[in-house]
């Protein structure tokens, strides 16, 4: 199973993509709207992947990501942003997002983003077989 926390100052933004990730019977979606609901989900352990907006309730959603990945290092972090891919990689360098989906993403960006995910956790399972035999 697969919780999604999208966190977007407004909703509209996810509409496409959160309706697309629903369509899986493997993902469960949820949403707010600021870094303090968003902290608040990950501290119940139901995440394990997050989807930042550009804009969240309280600000930017930069420094949230900031915030979130130095609290919750081992959660998968995705970032909506319109910066052009040089740029959103040197904005976002060391903070350990997995991807970046562009403004108002859709069903393609859904389907890109679980196989994304689907290769790293059969990347990890592998590792971790190998390690611990």
């Amino acid at each position: 199973m697969m919780n999604v926390l999208l966190v977007a100052g407004d909703a509209r933004g996810f509409a496409q993509f959160e309706s697309a990730l629903k369509t899986r019977q493997s993902v469960v979606v949820k949403q707010v709207a600021s870094t303090a609901e968003a902290t608040e989900v990950l501290e119940s352990g139901w995440a394990s992947v997050v989807v930042f907006a550009a804009e969240l309730a309280d600000g930017p959603a930069l420094p949230a990501v900031k915030e979130v990945m130095k609290r919750f290092p081992l959660v998968n972090c995705a970032m909506v942003s319109p910066l052009p891919a040089a740029e959103f990689h040197e904005a976002t360098e060391g903070l350990g997002l997995f991807m970046q989906l562009p403004v108002d993403p859709g069903a393609a960006e859904a389907a890109e983003m679980v196989a994304l995910l689907d290769k790293i956790t059969a990347l990890l399972g592998a590792e971790t077989k190998g390690v611990f035999r």
